[in-house]
């Protein structure tokens, strides 16, 4: 049975509080009513301001459209390689012939398991002597006059529009570049190979290896082994050529990798067959000579040293025989293990453009000024409250004396 109290406010049954007959705030209820935001509020909010959420919607999807349009245009050619399987044990050569079969001329063909596997491919792939080599190879590029290498085309001089961007609108970047150039600046690199290349890169060269290494990407299938390159370039047929140049000097370090240990080997086991020829050349022709001058030796001396002679020649022979036959194993190894990396898919240049993808980067735009813009009006509406309860708060101090507002405020 409710109640009126003095104040015309009704009393709720037993063990409810007085006022409207809800709970103020209990565990489950939540809080108030008045404090929660509802649906109409948002909406209201968004009506208020339909204009500046439309207006930053516009701007955003215009400067997307932009940048879609104008955005430089990337191909994507690819390549896929996989390693050739190599036997752990004896090998066989061409038209059949066994390991066994010349295990009798002292010839072992034992091979051995190599250390580079289809997993440290990509890492060969993107090293720097495999770099440096592409970016020494002559392209014909989409916007050059003539063929040239790839590190005279990245350090080429800018042409006006490239220049007068560089003062404008990329000029924060323009001074990083400089200031980084001007504190990491080494003297030139001295010393050359054989060939009169040089040793170590040069400044070109080491800008050229970072930009052809943003071009490239590899992945590789563990389950087949199977290794993708893809390079990305301004155009199509150019795509295709770099993916092609790194396929070619890929396939060549692979096999310096891999041979280089059995080539050290080849190089010591032909400079000692070519000193153990020499040495058995002068053995025999000792004994020659002294065969000619004691065609038949009675003395004991002349025996002994005609013994040591033939001795010398025999010793002579076994070493050149032995030699021999290490020399043509070293060589057949060294053939066997060339042949380790099959192109299984040829880079051609793409039929469509990889990016700009204008319709999801005008979507990104779209969807980015619209949240862009709802939350601006939310901030709007807020900073306008915060200011309406400065004011009150201002004119009360003002207009009422200090210790007034502060004893209602503890009723």
């Amino acid at each position: 049975m409710s109640t009126t109290d003095d104040q015309g406010q009704t009393d709720g049954p037993p063990g409810t509080p007085p006022g409207d007959g809800a709970p103020a705030e209990q565990p489950g209820y939540g809080p108030r009513q008045e404090d929660e935001v509802s649906l109409l509020d948002i909406l209201l909010v968004l009506a208020r301001h339909k204009t500046l959420i439309v207006r930053t919607v516009l701007v955003f999807t215009l400067l997307g459209v932009t940048y879609a349009l104008l955005a430089p245009k990337e191909f994507t050619s690819e390549a896929r390689v996989v390693r050739e399987a190599q036997q752990e044990g004896g090998g066989s050569l061409p038209g059949g012939i066994s390991s066994g079969a010349l295990s009798g001329f002292g010839i072992n063909l034992g091979g051995s398991a190599s250390g580079l596997t289809p997993a440290a491919f990509p890492e060969v792939l993107q090293s720097r002597e495999v770099r440096l080599a592409v970016v020494r190879d002559t392209f014909r590029f989409p916007d050059a006059e003539r063929p040239m290498t790839f590190v005279e085309y990245v350090n080429r001089p800018p042409g006006p529009l490239s220049y007068v961007l560089d003062y404008t609108l990329w000029l924060p970047w323009t001074l990083k570049g400089m200031v980084g150039r001007a504190i990491s600046r080494s003297p030139a690199p001295a010393g050359t190979t054989e060939t009169g290349e040089p040793l170590i890169p040069s400044e070109e060269e080491e800008n050229a290896l970072k930009i052809v290494g943003s071009m490239i990407s590899a992945s590789v299938d563990e389950e087949t082994g199977l290794m993708t390159i893809s390079v990305t370039a301004g155009g199509p047929q150019i795509a295709a050529e770099i993916t092609e140049s790194f396929l070619g000097h890929f396939s060549t370090r692979v096999r310096v990798i891999r041979t280089e240990k059995v080539r050290e080997r080849l190089e010591f086991v032909e400079g000692r067959y070519e000193e153990a020829e020499q040495e058995l050349e002068m053995a025999e022709e000792r004994l020659a000579q002294f065969l000619e001058r004691n065609q038949n030796p009675t003395t004991a001396t002349l025996q002994f040293r005609q013994d040591r002679l033939r001795r010398q020649v025999s010793f002579k022979e076994q070493l050149y025989s032995e030699l021999q036959s290490q020399l043509t194993q070293t060589r057949l190894d060294l053939q066997r293990r060339q042949p380790v990396v099959t192109v299984v898919e040829e880079p051609v240049p793409p039929m469509s453009r990889t990016s700009p993808k204008r319709t999801f980067i005008v979507l990104i735009a779209l969807t980015l000024g619209g949240m862009l813009g709802t939350g601006g009006a939310f901030v709007k509406v807020f900073i306008e409250n915060a200011d309406e309860q400065q004011k009150v708060l201002e004119i009360r101090e003002r207009l009422l004396p200090t210790y007034f507002w502060k004893e209602q405020s503890t009723l």
